[in-house]
């Protein structure tokens, strides 16, 4: 089921496109990584999503109603950008304020379990002034919770935590999705820890979108292969099979062939020299997860 689906989502400021026709589906139960340089689009994407900034096109549908539904409204929960937190209040004080605000059912019993579940102790009294950057992401998060989403929307809820504040939201974003079943998207340009927990990944450049792909095919496409090329692709692809006994390879546009397991270059030039298959090209492939981000992205610039 699609919790979260946009066609030609757009949103224009002074005569630029902040997001460009924008088509992103997120579906139950994903923790989906939306990734992007800063200023490609990401905080704008989401506050279309939550209501906060109206599209100048397109539409967007969460749980199948369009973003101005009340009933779908109710269902979000999200954190962009920095959470608005009163600082001479304890996080208690703040998360039963917000609480009141919402016209929430047994607040009391609501922020208990909120601050137990994002690792905030239920009797602090300090205000939050004193916390550190790790407790108000884990603060916000928690207002996010009020009223029980079934989806967060995260901007950066990482962005300047040390690696300890790191670990921590990461371990509390895994926990919501696997015990209470939330569908989380999640904007982030630390590429390594998104890797941990994202089930799916939306690439954006320049307010476009330029990929979505599931953790599976990135793994894939992230894998060291031969690849090579030559003037009888078909037949060379067949003898390698044969030869080599090969299993993980696939045949790509123009000839190319490539080979997703241990192989030896040298034996492989020699198989094809014998039967009078000449080489063209052959060489080692090499992507990491981050080369292939950056690739995607437009470069490291300001990532």
């Amino acid at each position: 089921m699609a919790v979260i689906q946009t066609t030609g989502l757009s949103k224009r400021y002074r005569g630029k496109w902040a997001v460009d026709h924008l088509d992103l589906l997120v579906e139950q139960g994903d923790i989906y990584g939306f990734i992007g340089q800063n200023g490609a689009g990401k905080s704008t994407t989401l506050k279309l999503l939550c209501g906060l900034a109206r599209p100048t096109q397109g539409e967007a549908l969460i749980f199948d109603r369009p973003i101005q539904d009340a009933t779908s409204r109710r269902r979000v929960g999200a954190l962009i950008e920095q959470p608005g937190l009163y600082p001479d209040l304890s996080g208690r004080e703040n998360l039963r304020l917000y609480a009141e605000l919402l016209g929430l059912d047994s607040p009391k019993r609501q922020v208990d379990e909120i601050l137990e579940t994002v690792g905030l102790s239920a009797g602090e009294k300090k205000p939050v002034r004193h916390y550190s950057m790790g407790m108000k992401q884990r603060l916000g998060v928690g207002l996010a919770l009020l009223g029980g989403p079934d989806l967060l929307l995260l901007d950066e809820p990482i962005n300047g935590l040390d690696p300890e504040g790191i670990r921590g939201m990461r371990e509390l974003l895994l926990q919501l999705n696997r015990e209470r079943g939330l569908t989380i998207l999640v904007s982030s340009h630390i590429l390594g820890e998104l890797s941990k927990i994202a089930a799916r990944y939306g690439i954006i450049r320049r307010g476009k979108m330029v990929e979505q792909i599931t953790a599976r095919e990135l793994e894939q496409k992230c894998t060291d292969y031969l690849h090579l090329r030559s003037d009888q692709p078909q037949r060379a692809a067949a003898l390698l099979e044969r030869e080599l006994h090969l299993s993980r390879w696939e045949m790509r546009p123009e000839g190319e062939i490539r080979i997703y397991e241990a192989a030896d270059a040298k034996a492989v030039g020699q198989i094809l020299s014998q039967a009078g298959i000449a080489v063209e090209e052959m060489g080692l492939h090499r992507q990491d997860l981050e080369g292939y981000f950056l690739e995607r992205m437009g470069g490291a610039d300001h990532v």
